[in-house]
């Protein structure tokens, strides 16, 4: 079964040949689950998933910040493939 880990909640999740659990985050090179994705509909709260924040800084990716410190995600970071 070809899966990935998630980086935000560190579980396995099946991606293909059907189904696919997660999706992958290109602009940010990270795989997150359905639950994870789906969990953090209005931005994914840095306190929470400091490990995000690290990556980001070490890979010298910029994100966006909502007024409460959450980190925005946006549909076109995805990639299903």
């Amino acid at each position: 079964m070809p899966g990935h880990e998630c980086f935000l909640c560190r579980r396995p999740f099946q991606f293909g040949p059907q189904p696919y659990l997660g999706m992958q985050v290109k602009v940010w090179g990270i795989w997150v689950c359905n639950d994870c994705y789906a969990a953090q509909r209005g931005g994914i709260v840095s306190a929470l998933h400091p490990n995000l924040v690290e990556h980001l800084k070490a890979k010298a990716i910029t994100a966006d910040y909502d007024d409460h410190g959450w980190i925005c995600r946006s549909l076109e970071d995805l990639e299903a493939s």
